[in-house]
């Protein structure tokens, strides 16, 4: 297939390899000319086109969009309403009003909107919410995450939104619910915007048990670290989220049981998973990321920032 990348920074490189990878004919479209060329470089086989053209191609069918977040909603619009079908990087957008047009453009034109909640595809992640299905763990309680690593500073976004969006997602696909009494702390001291940040909340379960969620976010930490730990009543599970490695703990005896699984490309999986999609025009169910799990994820997560007793 044609698949047009529009944005090709950090992250949308990785759409362009994964896409050739896959087989699939790469167009790329960036205003940057550096990183054109960077990607020029790096594979010789893209095509180079703007985004009118992209637009007014209909040999293009689907397209993934990896720009800064506040251009999301403009672009994926543009797309949809030149029927394409779009992978959209998270977040949906960055208000719920602009979220819902998305869904409703799409809907009335039977195309796919895929927003990238990777770790819907992260090996790990299934795994933990198949054991905690199973009652491995017994009652869970409480969870835990730390989601850390250093960044440059950012004039145009903060971290609550930008890095907030997958473990609350990761709590969405493994527990499911309803979320409440969200509260959050958040802080920039390089930047005007939060880039560390505390989101506590309470998920209630479809059988009403309720867990405490606690994240913290760091933009300014040096060690780089995916953790997320789920403690239950009996066991307790220790997922680091990029090396796909589990530890389930005995909370009696201490006992520690790596949990053998293989790690797997979540970029590929996910994007493989929209070309299917798009390939044979299946609609995304749930809990694979559609519109509607990502607006209700950016629903939380813009609680979260007006909840910010912190914020300057």
């Amino acid at each position: 297939m044609r698949v047009a990348i529009i944005g090709i920074g950090y992250w949308g490189i990785k759409h362009v390899e994964e896409y050739i990878d896959l087989g699939h004919d790469v167009i790329i479209c960036d205003p940057d000319e550096k990183n054109i060329s960077i990607c020029k470089k790096k594979f010789k086989s893209i095509t180079i086109q703007s985004l009118e053209s992209i637009l007014s191609d209909k040999n293009i069918s689907c397209v993934s969009i990896c720009t800064p977040n506040n251009t999301h909603f403009e672009i994926a619009k543009k797309c949809l309403e030149s029927q394409k079908h779009v992978f959209l990087e998270k977040p949906i957008s960055t208000n719920l009003i602009d979220a819902e047009k998305l869904i409703e453009i799409s809907t009335k034109r039977k195309l796919i909107l895929q927003i990238g909640h990777l770790y819907r595809f992260n090996n790990s992640i299934l795994k933990a919410k198949q054991l905690v299905d199973e009652d491995e763990l017994g009652n869970i309680h409480s969870v835990y995450f730390s989601w850390n690593n250093f960044e440059k500073v950012f004039t145009d976004r903060g971290i609550i939104i930008d890095l907030g969006i997958h473990p609350v997602d990761i709590v969405n696909y493994i527990f499911d619910g309803s979320s409440e009494n969200i509260k959050c702390r958040g802080w920039g001291i390089r930047q005007k915007n939060p880039e560390f940040a505390i989101i506590s909340y309470k998920q209630i379960q479809s059988k009403n048990q309720s867990i405490f969620i606690n994240i913290e976010l760091s933009w300014i930490n040096p060690i780089k670290k995916r953790e997320l730990i789920i403690i239950g009543d009996k066991k307790s599970l220790r997922i680091q989220c990029v090396t796909q490695k589990i530890s389930l703990i005995d909370n009696s005896s201490k006992e520690i049981k790596e949990i053998s699984i293989i790690p797997n490309n979540t970029i590929r999986d996910e994007l493989e998973f929209f070309i299917n999609s798009c390939k044979y025009n299946q609609t995304i169910p749930s809990p694979y990321p559609n519109a509607v799990v990502a607006k209700n994820i950016l629903k939380i997560i813009l609680e979260a920032e007006i909840k910010n007793s912190d914020k300057k």
